[in-house]
């Protein structure tokens, strides 16, 4: 299961375009270090009895210095009890202007980003292209480098905005679409919305158009769940 999992994720990456194949001895010209090392993270989504193993190949970049510039904000729970909260008020008592909760998770968020620096990795030895004499130099963001994060919330944002939203004044990782009264949050690849469901199939589809994605509704009515996780909380 594990040696499926990682070739679905290589099958990913060559597709995507993640690295471009380059001699050995162009990170240390260019870069001035070695390249940047990597390892697998294997785990089970699933159970015993029913498995789902994911692998992912994350880069192992450390920041050694004091002051790091490459910073990306994470939500504090206040900003998830404003979504919540948004979403149990009904205007004037109106049954019919009750809103849901819609829960995205963005499948492979980061790879959606473009790498902002030269960085090179050693290629895992699970790709049929891999020689002592070659790296990767990295045109898409990898989970694990410094800016990986910092880069993904750039494209998210950017993303959003362009649809309407207007970013958070107290947080960063807040967004709100005023015309479409939509209240929205984003912690790493993980979105939460609260809003009414013809709205919310709006940017479920925005959404669809930029990224792969998992969706679940919570709320009263319909196909809507009652209940769900959103950040390891049960909502």
């Amino acid at each position: 299961l594990v040696i499926k999992a990682r070739a679905v994720e290589l099958s990913f990456f060559h597709s995507k375009g993640v690295w471009t194949k380059r001699p050995k001895g162009m990170a240390r010209s260019k870069t001035g270090r070695p390249p940047i090392s990597v390892r697998w993270v294997d785990v089970n989504k699933g159970d015993v009895e029913t498995p789902n193993c994911r692998s992912r190949l994350v880069g192992r970049e450390f920041n050694v210095g004091r002051h790091d510039s490459l910073y990306a904000a994470t939500p504090p729970l206040e900003a998830l009890r404003v979504v919540l909260s948004h979403a149990a008020t009904w205007c004037d008592g109106n049954m019919s202007d009750r809103r849901s909760i819609m829960i995205n998770d963005v499948r492979r968020a980061y790879f959606y980003a473009k790498a902002s620096r030269d960085l090179y990795i050693e290629l895992p030895a699970e790709d049929p292209e891999a020689s002592p004499e070659v790296l990767g130099k990295l045109e898409l963001c990898l989970y694990g480098t410094r800016d990986a994060a910092k880069g993904w919330q750039d494209t998210l944002s950017e993303q959003l905005e362009a649809c309407g939203f207007r970013r958070g004044v107290g947080h960063p990782s807040v967004f709100w679409h005023e015309a479409r009264d939509l209240v929205t949050l984003v912690h790493g690849d993980d979105y939460v919305t609260s809003g009414q469901e013809d709205q919310l199939d709006w940017l479920e589809k925005q959404l669809e158009a930029s990224y792969e994605i998992q969706t679940q509704r919570l709320g009263l009515g319909g196909k809507n769940e009652v209940e769900g996780k959103v950040l390891n909380r049960i909502v």
